[in-house]
């Protein structure tokens, strides 16, 4: 427990970036939204979010599940804004698009408070990281996240992880730990505390978006940090050819 503002606090530990199966574009996870809830119960995390590719997370019964557990499901997407990466939480069925606009997500945020939008891996070496997109958009992000490969031994200059966390300080944006997980082994690993007076996607948005959250900046070990690059790569072919394709076809509408 924290104490703040003259009151005890509860603090929850949560995941709020993660895959499984029903993913339309990580078509290759086996494991199922249940059993990575069980996974979230066993590593002790309070609340984890599912952020399917491009698609809502909407499973009435994997949230009864996770609530016999004590845990809590949040709804979420990863959504691609003009082919960029963005996770949209507390997301319901037909309230944002698989490819918004900016000016669609900014609409969304004003009229949902208990939303939250997350800013994945945004200085990784991939086009579909934000990058500097984000800067012409600072008031749709809500919190960055400091990816679970990070690679200490990098300069600092260059590091993906420590320029999130600039980008974070310079505009007062929170930095939250997420795993990214598209494995069970992964949940859990970079996962972020988080004070809030109560567990709802509301009270833990506020608490992130006051900046009560915390977590351990450690590496991974070798063997782990390999493991999770080799998922990550064997996705790419798909990633980089969906990419590709809609590029091409938003190229050839504008002309």
């Amino acid at each position: 427990m924290f104490c703040l503002h003259n009151k005890a606090v509860p603090a929850y530990r949560v995941e709020l970036h993660s895959h499984c199966q029903g993913d339309p574009i990580d078509t290759y996870l086996k494991h199922t939204i249940f059993e990575q809830i069980d996974r979230a119960k066993e590593v002790g995390l309070d609340a984890i979010a599912i952020t399917w590719h491009r698609k809502i997370c909407s499973h009435p019964e994997a949230v009864a599940y996770g609530r016999e557990r004590g845990v809590l499901l949040i709804q979420g997407m990863e959504a691609e804004v003009q082919e960029r990466h963005l996770v949209v939480l507390n997301l319901e069925e037909g309230e944002l698009p698989s490819d918004p606009t900016w000016d669609e997500v900014r609409a969304l945020r004003a009229r949902k408070p208990d939303l939250l939008v997350l800013a994945p891996h945004p200085f990784y070496p991939h086009p579909t990281c934000l990058g500097k997109t984000m800067d012409a958009n600072i008031d749709c992000i809500d919190a960055v996240e400091w990816c679970i490969l990070h690679i200490g031994w990098l300069p600092h200059r260059v590091n993906p992880n420590l320029r999130a966390a600039r980008w974070a300080h310079q505009h007062n944006k929170p930095l939250v730990a997420c795993s990214d997980a598209h494995t069970l082994n992964a949940i859990g690993r970079n996962a972020s505390t988080v004070e809030a007076d109560e567990l709802t996607p509301g009270s833990l948005f506020e608490g992130i978006r006051a900046g009560r959250v915390s977590f351990h900046r450690r590496s991974l070990d070798v063997g782990p940090m390999f493991y999770h690059a080799a998922n990550v790569i064997s996705a790419q072919p798909l990633h980089f050819y969906r990419w590709t394709k809609t590029r091409l076809e938003r190229r050839k509408a504008r002309n």
